[in-house]
């Protein structure tokens, strides 16, 4: 997956459950558990959802019905961040999680490196803002919410140009 993101593949994550019972996103009716897919847009058509996935604006979880946005000012998961040439990035990250179960932490992934681990102790909402600082062309950054369960949630990439 690193090797991929930098390498310059720009992808958004989605999760999928494999039973193979013809309930997609139902993969618990016959398995403990399975991952989903969560497409982030306006509106429940076709064409809002084909924009969405084509925008990577999308995560994965592994099975819970976990709810993760995240930003860059203003940049949602999935964005390319246009960036001048020879000037690194700056900004402010927000993460707003709401879980099923306690959260344990909520982990920040910068190009492919554990950056942040932020105990949560036990709440089922958090919203959260950190400064992030000298990003430069080819990075990426990506959020991790872990449930006490072992539930988790992983945001797509934001990527900077």
């Amino acid at each position: 997956l690193f090797r991929s993101l930098d390498r310059g593949y720009r992808f958004g994550f989605v999760g999928s459950g494999d039973s193979h019972d013809g309930h997609p996103g139902l993969a618990h009716l016959v398995m403990e558990s399975g991952g989903l897919a969560a497409i982030i847009t306006d509106k429940l058509t076709r064409e809002s959802v084909l924009a969405a996935l084509r925008a990577r604006r999308v995560y994965a979880t592994n099975g819970p019905r976990i709810l993760l946005r995240t930003a860059l000012d203003g940049y949602p998961m999935g964005a390319l961040i246009p960036k001048p040439e020879g000037v690194s990035y700056q900004g402010e990250l927000s993460v707003r999680v709401i879980a099923e179960t306690p959260l344990e932490r909520v982990d920040l992934i910068r190009s492919g490196e554990l950056v942040h681990s932020i105990a949560i102790d036990g709440l089922l909402e958090v919203t959260l803002r950190r400064e992030i600082k000298d990003l430069v062309s080819g990075e990426y950054l990506y959020v991790r919410a872990v449930q006490e369960d072992l539930g988790a949630a992983w945001s797509s990439p934001i990527y900077v140009e």
